[in-house]
């Protein structure tokens, strides 16, 4: 039952605001008794906490998937990005908003966590990039991935506002695309557009449809 809650309560919390539920709108929402959800979380900042380790244990989870051996670093900056795309399409931005406001602590140590978890790689692939010859020679990578990452996040609050014109796919497909080729060396960018059309099993993203 306490697996079942939170896994109730992560969907609902992740898809829309965190504020919009006391613990009796959840109990209802749920199909259980109060009795039942303070037996095994006693407040919304319990079930708060539980969901946020949740998002940054699953996010964690999905990364460590490209840090196997074997696979080239043209390959783990697609799967990272990738990842990346299918969080900012799965988690509301309202989530995020309903953190800051009501729960800072929690909302500072989820972006900490998040950002440690995806820093290190990207930037790790990128140094290793640069010296294999895939990406540009000129690129500072901790610079390129700050950039990137105030990007990423207008991005996000961009496609979360949308209503005509574009679709949320396009959004982060076009960013993402900005960002690929800026950093992809000219002699390899045949092997880029190749990666492009291809599925990307591990994050069940196709990348040509970042």
């Amino acid at each position: 039952m306490e697996q079942t809650i939170l896994d109730s309560v992560h969907q609902i919390f992740t898809s829309q605001r965190i504020s919009r539920y006391t613990m009796d709108d959840l109990s209802a929402q749920l199909g259980i008794s109060k009795k039942t959800l303070y037996r095994f979380y006693p407040s919304r900042q319990e079930l708060v906490d539980q969901v946020c380790k949740r998002v940054a244990d699953e996010y964690e989870s999905a990364m460590l998937l490209w840090d196997a051996e074997g696979i080239s670093n043209l390959k783990k900056i697609l799967g990272l990005i990738s990842n990346v795309v299918v969080f900012c399409k799965t988690i509301s931005p309202d989530f995020f908003l309903d953190l800051q406001r009501h729960y800072p602590n929690q909302y500072i140590e989820l972006n900490r966590q998040l950002e440690q978890t995806l820093q290190s790689r990207i930037r790790k692939v990128l140094e290793a990039g640069i010296l294999e010859g895939v990406f540009r020679n000129s690129l500072h990578p901790a610079l390129v991935l700050s950039i990137w990452q105030q990007h990423l996040k207008k991005d996000f609050e961009f496609a979360a506002q949308l209503v005509n014109d574009y679709s949320k796919d396009e959004v982060f497909r076009q960013a993402v695309y900005l960002f690929l080729y800026g950093i992809i060396a000219p002699a390899a960018i045949p092997q880029l557009e190749s990666y492009l059309l291809e599925y990307n099993l591990k994050s069940s993203l196709p990348l040509n449809t970042i």
